[in-house]
């Protein structure tokens, strides 16, 4: 057995083994019955068990056995951050089962499966992507299912234990309950009932808070980096010179960085296959290095490798790695150093068609880079209308899109008319190291004089040849230059540039692409064999396709990517404010469970400082649901998603850190404890979100409208002091100020350390900085 079969039934059988002690702990939660009381044992509070986890031995098997059943898939693929999630599952299966069952065999038995399990880590190496979205669906969808099954089985089980029993669907019932954290139809009689009430509750709570919890993680931090990106920024810049190089930065690649840091393969992801696009950029040295780090990585997550549009110079670092090169098609380069449009009849058409623009008024101009707020929406109003026509659609991966930061990124040339009104444009990409310029979008208004295209291009190589340019890219045309390419794969793309009109016309792009006489380039789909083709090609397909935006499904889910905060807080509150309004008892419950108050701080349960921010102090749609839907997307809109999140736990605790203790010490110098409510529960999220509209009132520029929101902001809090004179209000206030002191002294700080450093640029005797300008 070699090495790479050994590792694959490694990971089989600590999957298996996942699977087993997983199922194995949640049957055990359900079936493991104490001596049951004739009686409800005295005050006790079904959530206050669950969210303090006074039963901890049975909730370590709860916790444990959600866990390995999530992670057996992962496991079976070789994931490092699974292995780690199941060792540690399992070492918290055999404290729970220490404790449970004090059955010392069964104990040995997992601690022996967690040392063997723990032993495996060299065949758990895959550490690419974590998918958080995928992860915290699973949670979400996976973990609720898993507690209500757990749920239903043991209220059927336990029907004697409850008044009145209970039949299988009436636990179904009861189980959907309490996964809204509603109370059951039946009393429970017994200590153990009681507990499986709580502890079904607690874990709901818990699977909805950690599924939303790695949603916003995953959509906030994306699946590129800051630091990533600018080390993918830098060798574009020292080393790329293909049409390509630009998208290589569009938010839908994955960058895998070599060891060296001086290489990098850019990338996308469509089921279990990853798609490369062009070649490795970098080094010279470096290329063929990161190629297989590349293969590598795909090996170890079970990917098929491929790499699309690869020029005929990059083919010799893939080669030597023993991959296979298909043609699919030619890049069309016009050059620059001949007359554009061509001289004689090839070129008739094209000076027709730039003189029929003209005598209808039409001229192209370049737009002011970055584009102004009203040139983009002269933009989108074309682009709307191109889409609109129900011929041409968005697509991605080896184009861009209409993207607002995109196109202000890159110089625009457009064709207007008369009346300054646009009728086409196209967005020009930056060169890079490359002697040949290229375009990205090119949309043209319905209805626009035809030969409108043709007119622009004109304008596009007589800008690019003044700008040095040797050579202007048309892109790639599809399924062409094949004759004479033997085997299977070429003869079918001869089928479908023969045959393909009715998906896209390849011979009219051909065609419109032959008459600029261009210089035609062959592209190369590069795999591991030709069993992989197929699947590569489909996932370049898949890659390139876009989700319709009309779809209000599909709005949905932009709108949850870009302000996943706000809709983590919508889902959570949502869903407290339909239970508690239900049932205010249930409100009751969790706010005693979750809210805070120093008493219960003092006992050591600090967590409930975060805890509190969550649950809202009164039970249904309170006023303070509103402001946190007015405050969240436009704090997320302006200061990102990860600190909008801190701001507003942060916030929170910057007010009520300070009142808790400042009222225990007006307590201690003699004001009215009553006043002072030290003994009452704190909870709501009207601080946090206070705290976030003072961060947005600080960050806001220096002038008339900071001065005026800050005087409001004042204005409102003063006035909630003296006209309800509450706790709430005080801390309330005492968040703003925090916010407002942390944020103007750290400005103030980073002024003072850039101060030093600017004021030695310009030290006596220094040179002069060099200006753009004088450049």
């Amino acid at each position: 057995m070699n090495v790479v079969s050994a590792g694959r039934w490694v990971r089989r059988s600590n999957a298996v083994v996942a699977l087993v002690v997983g199922l194995s702990a949640l049957a055990s939660v359900a079936a493991v019955l104490p001596q049951p009381h004739h009686r409800r044992p005295p005050g006790l509070r079904p959530l206050d068990s669950a969210v303090a986890a006074v039963d901890g031995g049975r909730y370590l098997l709860l916790g444990a056995g959600l866990v390995l059943l999530l992670v057996v898939r992962a496991l079976l693929r070789g994931r490092r951050a699974a292995w780690v999630a199941a060792v540690a599952a399992l070492v918290a299966a055999t404290a729970g089962s220490l404790v449970v069952h004090r059955h010392l065999p069964v104990s040995v038995v997992l601690a022996l499966l967690t040392v063997g399990v723990a032993l495996n880590g060299r065949s758990f190496v895959a550490r690419g992507d974590p998918m958080l979205v995928r992860r915290g669906g699973a949670v979400l969808v996976g973990g609720a299912a898993l507690v209500g099954v757990v749920a239903t089985v043991g209220l059927y089980e336990l029907d004697g234990q409850f008044r009145g029993g209970t039949t299988f669907l009436g636990s179904v019932r009861s189980a959907a309950r309490l996964l809204l954290m509603l109370p059951v139809d039946d009393e429970p009689l017994t200590r153990h009932a009681e507990w499986l009430v709580s502890a079904s509750r607690g874990a709901a709570l818990a699977v909805v808070l950690v599924g939303a919890g790695l949603l916003v993680a995953a959509v906030s931090g994306g699946r590129q980096h800051g630091a990533d990106r600018a080390v993918v920024a830098r060798l574009l810049a020292e080393h790329a010179t293909t049409s390509l190089a630009h998208f290589q930065l569009l938010p839908d690649k994955r960058w895998l960085i070599g060891r060296d840091g001086q290489a990098f393969v850019g990338y996308g992801l469509r089921g279990r296959t990853a798609v490369a696009l062009g070649g490795p950029v970098g080094a010279p040295g470096s290329r063929r290095a990161v190629a297989g780090e590349f293969l590598e990585l795909c090996r170890r997550n079970g990917w098929t490798a491929g790499f699309h549009q690869v020029t005929g110079d990059e083919l010799d670092d893939l080669a030597a790695l023993g991959l296979r090169a298909y043609k699919i098609g030619e890049e069309a380069v016009v050059p620059l150093d001949a007359e554009v449009p061509p001289a004689g009849r090839l070129g008739k058409s094209i000076r027709s068609a730039v003189r029929r623009c003209e005598r209808a008024g039409y001229r192209v101009v370049a737009l002011e880079h970055p584009l102004t707020d009203a040139d983009l929406a002269r933009l989108r109003e074309v682009s709307d209308a191109w889409s609109a026509d129900g011929e041409h659609r968005e697509r991605t991966f080896t184009l861009g899109q209409f993207d607002a930061d995109q196109l202000r990124a890159t110089p625009v040339l457009a064709v207007v008319d008369a009346e300054d009104r646009v009728q086409a444009f196209a967005n020009t990409l930056p060169p890079y190291r490359g002697r040949e310029r290229s375009f990205d979008l090119m949309r043209r208004r319905p209805g626009s004089v035809n030969g409108v295209m043709d007119q622009l291009f004109v304008a596009m190589a007589d800008r690019f040849r003044a700008d040095g340019g040797t050579g202007m890219n048309l892109g790639l045309a599809p399924f062409t230059g094949l004759e004479g390419q033997p085997g299977v794969p070429a003869r079918v793309m001869r089928l479908l540039y023969e045959h393909g009109g009715a998906l896209l016309d390849y011979a009219g792009l051909r065609s419109f692409k032959d008459k600029w006489a261009p210089r035609w380039e062959p592209r190369y789909l590069v795999t591991t064999s030709e069993s992989a083709l197929p699947r590569v090609a489909v996932a370049v397909a898949r890659l390139g396709e876009l989700p319709d935006r009309r779809n209000p499904l599909v709005r949905a889910a932009d709108l949850a990517r870009r302000f996943p905060v706000t809709a983590a807080a919508v889902a959570v509150q949502l869903w407290l404010m339909l239970s508690s309004a239900y049932d205010p008892q249930v409100h009751q419950q969790l706010f005693q469970a979750a809210g805070s108050s120093w008493d219960l701080l003092t006992h050591g349960q600090v967590w409930r400082l975060l805890t509190s921010p969550v649950v809202q102090a009164s039970p249904g749609l309170v006023w303070v649901n509103v402001l946190l839907l007015a405050v969240l997307p436009v704090a997320e809109a302006r200061l990102g998603s990860r600190w909008t999140a801190v701001g507003f736990f942060a916030g929170d605790l910057l007010g009520s850190v300070p009142v808790l203790v400042g009222t225990r010490v007006a307590a201690a110098l003699g004001f009215d404890p009553a006043r002072l409510q030290l003994h009452e529960v704190d909870g709501g999220t009207s601080a946090g979100c206070w705290a976030l509209v003072a961060a947005l009132v600080v960050t806001l520029p220096a002038g008339r409208w900071r001065r005026w929101a800050g005087a409001a902001l004042a204005l409102v809090m003063v006035g909630g002091l003296v006209l309800d004179q509450g706790i709430a209000d005080v801390q309330h206030a005492v968040s703003v100020a925090g916010v407002v002191l942390v944020l103007t002294v750290g400005r103030r700080l980073l002024e003072a350390r850039r101060r030093p450093a600017e004021t030695a640029d310009v030290r006596p005797g220094a040179p002069e900085p060099v200006t753009q300008d004088a450049r």
